[in-house]
């Protein structure tokens, strides 16, 4: 009874600790996230520029950018979400009123109170103009926080990673770093890819949006570049929104082309940026993003499913450079089974 008491109390202890250490957990994981994807844009700077000089400048930089970005985005998402609330269901109701196959599936799904749902969401989730200021200012230490550790893991990571490495036996400290090294650069390549594809994908769509004159392009250029970081799936996936929103204020024509062109985008995805992409660094497919994806933002919103998709192509990357060495030791390196010594050979009976 005493072990199971203490098994159960071991349990519950633990897992407080975690709970309550989650924020400082999910803060340097980004931290280390961070490190590694800007260490190339530091050693581009640093061939100018002393390293943390270098370091603080991109850092700056990133910081000053990130926060007017945020500001003026989530400020003119907000105008966005207001004009959907206005606009949206009477555009739904148009479609409801088609007397062709859509408008019949469109009012199957009861379009309209599925908008009115979505547009009193996102009202409730961003709040007021001010809200979002605020929530701007606020979060400014803990980005502090964020690039501070990010800086101490960028000047002095890579020699306590050479002190943990150093314990290992040599072949397996190579074996190990170059893993590790390719595993980096592998996930630099991806997300450095994701990261052009959504920005073609997500301007794309808001012009296409703004020569339709749909409601709140911006909010559906948001949505399509998030989807696109899906691959091969990802950009037709994102064009929906825009398409059915189409399909209420636009011509059938500009939709007709719209379409076009995002199938055109997927293709061109698909068979020519993605198998370079791939070459240059490891294929991943569309079930990593969703699945990690959806487990990191149920746990920490849109930052947790960026850092938890990630560590994923990381981790995805590590297991596919030591899966295609056969050379890599292993715990059973070295052993071999004892074996039992030959039966001597007993003389037969005479006469058998």
């Amino acid at each position: 009874m005493l072990y199971v008491a203490g098994g159960i109390l071991l349990v519950i202890v633990t897992r407080n600790v975690f709970v309550a250490a989650s924020a400082v957990m999910e803060l340097a994981l980004a931290a280390l996230v961070g490190a590694v994807l800007l260490s190339p844009v530091v050693a581009v700077a640093a061939r100018a520029l002393p390293r943390i000089l270098a370091i603080l400048l991109v850092f700056m930089i990133i910081g000053v950018g990130g926060l007017a970005i945020r500001s003026v985005y989530v400020t003119q998402v907000q105008e966005q979400v207001e004009f959907l609330a206005d606009r949206g269901p009477r555009v739904a109701a148009e479609i409801e009123a088609r007397d062709d196959q859509l408008g019949e599936v469109a009012r199957d799904l009861s379009l309209v109170d599925r908008v009115d749902e979505l547009s009193a969401r996102a009202e409730d989730r961003l709040g007021s103009r001010s809200d979002a200021l605020r929530e701007t200012v606020l979060s400014v230490p803990t980005y502090a926080v964020a690039f501070i550790l990010t800086i101490f893991l960028m000047v002095f990571g890579p020699e306590t990673l050479s002190g943990i490495l150093g314990r290992l036996s040599e072949d397996r400290r190579k074996r190990t770093a170059a893993a590790l090294s390719a595993a980096a650069r592998a996930t630099q390549i991806q997300v450095g890819a994701a990261i052009v594809l959504s920005t073609v994908v997500g301007l794309s769509i808001w012009l296409a949006g703004w020569w339709m004159s749909v409601p709140a392009p911006g909010l559906l250029a948001l949505a399509g570049a998030l989807a696109a970081i899906v691959p091969y799936v990802g950009i037709l996936i994102g064009s929906l929104p825009l398409l059915l929103a189409g399909l209420g204020v636009a011509a059938e024509w500009q939709v007709a082309l719209v379409a076009i062109v995002a199938l055109a985008m997927q293709l061109a995805e698909a068979y020519q940026w993605r198998p370079r992409i791939d070459h240059r660094s490891l294929y991943v497919g569309p079930a990593i993003p969703v699945v990690v994806g959806v487990i990191g933002y149920s746990i920490n919103g849109f930052n947790g499913a960026i850092v938890a998709i990630i560590v994923a192509v990381f981790a995805l990357a590590v297991a596919d450079d030591v899966a295609t060495d056969d050379i890599v030791p292993t715990p059973l390196d070295g052993y071999s089974e004892p074996t039992r010594p030959a039966p001597s050979a007993e003389p037969t009976p005479s006469g058998a």
